[in-house]
């Protein structure tokens, strides 16, 4: 049931977390909090020094891209672009780093009113386009992880329009329980087959914290259900501190 586990870690942080991560027997998320490492160029040499961590803890590994303030539908023309040539430097970064997946988020605000919706729609499948287009040609999968969405209805109109098995989902448990309005279990049910990996925390229904497992509101046991009925593989990445990984 499920594949590798990890924990995620700022890229800043990793040389320190990964003898503990090792001892658990965990693979680790590396996070792209910033966009420091990849602009305006992306800086190699520290990128290999973590690679060859990597390499010789043969740690699994798995990669968020950077997503701090980017919207792949912007509107405003030169935000889209840049929140596309972060995205696809990640890529590289996830190739480096022999991570099968890169995690990224869309960017989307769910204040949208719908004209405006279907413009940022319209954007963002531009964006998506030349993602896919780079993640193919890295053999790195897209996982599209839900944030602040309300329902399924953002999602399943994406994966109408891209249904290559490029794009795939990263559920996060934590965000459809603290910030969706329908049951969270839903999630899993209607994208089990779109699901590639899982983010797990706890949170008090209100708002993303982050807390250890079982401390919350949030119902592993429910959304996982569905995904382990149908068999998944999708890896996980508990994203809580090292410390609570350790407990």
């Amino acid at each position: 049931m499920f594949g590798s586990r990890h924990v995620y870690c700022p890229l800043s942080e990793v040389a320190g977390a990964m003898p503990i991560l090792c001892e658990q027997g965990l693979g680790i998320e590396i996070l792209l909090d910033s966009t420091e490492v990849i602009w305006p160029k992306i800086l190699w040499e520290e990128i290999f020094s973590v690679a060859d961590l990597i390499v010789d803890t043969g740690a699994d590994v798995t990669l968020h891209g950077p997503f701090h303030n980017l919207n792949l539908g912007a509107l405003d023309e030169h935000i889209r672009r840049y929140s596309v040539e972060a995205l696809l430097a990640g890529m590289e970064i996830a190739r480096a780093f022999r991570s099968p997946i890169m995690v990224f988020h869309t960017g989307f605000i769910p204040q949208y009113n719908p004209k405006t919706r279907e413009r940022w729609l319209d954007s963002f499948s531009l964006s998506l386009d030349q993602l896919l287009a780079q993640a193919t040609d890295l053999e790195v999968r897209l996982a599209m992880e839900n944030t602040y969405e309300q329902d399924l209805t953002l999602f399943t109109t994406i994966f109408e329009r891209f249904p290559s098995p490029g794009l795939g989902m990263c559920l996060d448990t934590g965000h459809a329980t603290c910030f969706g309005k329908i049951t969270p279990a839903l999630w899993s049910e209607v994208f089990r087959d779109r699901i590639c990996h899982l983010h797990c925390s706890d949170n008090d229904g209100k708002a993303d914290l982050h807390w250890s497992l079982g401390k919350g509101a949030v119902n592993l046991a429910s959304l996982l259900a569905p995904l382990i009925h149908y068999g998944s593989t999708a890896s996980v990445t508990y994203e809580v501190s090292v410390s609570d990984a350790q407990k």
